[in-house]
């Protein structure tokens, strides 16, 4: 396929296009703490050793506070896309000012956003080509069916897509999942699910990921989005494209799965990346949208590409608008596949 062609035909449509969608995203919402160290993995362990060894010390580094949790980031680039997008989650009263303060100037619903929670907090040791992170997950570790109310519930029959992220560090998950979106099915929201690494499940991860193949199984789920290390573990594309569509993404390419279709594999944009945590998220809103949008399945991961490419190599970790991601996909070149 002629991708610089694809791309030329998706900017025509972007600026023509607007989006029209209400969106509904949850439940975790967390501080994270960036820490740019920015040299190799190598040099952190022997620093750390050396500090170890001479009894305790400092590494000086620049560290920043940022939005984090994948709901709470899909969110900010879904306001920025031009969704109508609200947030349901769990946190305390600090971490609701927060919200409020990552959230200035954008049009994000934060009323379902329960305020008698834990603040969750994620430190991200940002090193050359990896990041490591150390979390607490708050409340977000036993979300239950219980924490909604019905108005929440309404919101969810209402809107037209409900995504759900963060499976894997939510204790309830399976729960949880299986009651919003039979809610969602109730109504004629769209389903669209990103369960996220299974590791934390520990020991229980086989029974869990047997929970999420019994999602699938019953048509709860119309696209989950997973990564390399991901889609073996929920399954495999054969099985898993048998009951949903796939949207697979790696760093040099990303494809996409169903019973009817298989999408060529579109590439990624060639950027030099400022940060890598929140790229899945930016690019699940992408995705989103751009199905909203009625794209082929191409130019919609084109799409999504772009929206995660944007967002991982703008200096301020700033969330693209329709307008600067046309811009950004005429001017920016793709991987060479």
């Amino acid at each position: 396929m002629d991708f610089e062609s694809e791309k030329e035909k998706l900017v025509k449509k972007l600026n023509k296009k607007e989006v029209s969608l209400k969106v509904v995203v949850m439940p975790h919402f967390c501080v994270d703490n960036f820490v740019h160290y920015g040299k190799s993995f190598d040099s952190f362990l022997k620093e750390l050793e050396k500090i170890a060894a001479q009894g305790g010390g400092n590494i000086p580094v620049k560290q920043v506070l940022h939005r984090g949790g994948k709901a709470a980031n899909c969110a900010s680039a879904l306001a920025s896309l031009g969704t109508n997008v609200s947030l349901i989650a769990k946190t305390n009263m600090l971490g609701y000012k927060l919200l409020e303060h990552f959230f200035a100037g954008k049009q994000i619903d934060l009323s379902h956003v329960k305020t008698d929670g834990e603040l969750a907090f994620t430190t991200a040791i940002e090193l050359q080509g990896v990041n490591i992170m150390i979390s607490y997950a708050g409340s977000l570790q036993q979300f239950g069916p219980e924490v909604l109310t019905p108005e929440d519930e309404k919101l969810i029959k209402d809107a037209d897509v409900l995504c759900l992220s963060d499976w894997g560090l939510n204790e309830r998950g399976s729960e949880l999942a299986n009651y919003i979106f039979t809610i969602a099915k109730e109504g004629k929201t769209r389903v669209f699910f990103d369960p996220g690494d299974p590791t934390p499940k520990g020991s229980k991860e086989a029974e869990e990921i047997k929970k999420i193949k019994g999602l699938l199984e019953k048509g709860l789920v119309d696209a989950l989005s997973v990564n390399e290390n991901e889609i073996e573990r929920y399954g495999g594309k054969e099985f898993l494209r048998n009951y949903t569509r796939v949207d697979f993404h790696t760093e040099q390419y990303v494809k996409s799965y169903s019973t009817e279709s298989e999408s060529e594999r579109v590439p990624t944009f060639k950027v030099n990346p400022i940060r890598l945590t929140g790229a899945g998220d930016a690019w699940n809103a992408g995705d989103i949208v751009a199905d909203a949008l009625s794209l082929s399945d191409e130019q919609r991961l084109l799409l999504a590409n772009a929206t995660a490419a944007f967002y991982i190599a703008h200096p301020e970790g700033k969330h693209a608008t329709l307008k600067e991601l046309a811009d950004f996909i005429l001017t920016t070149e793709l991987r060479k596949l």
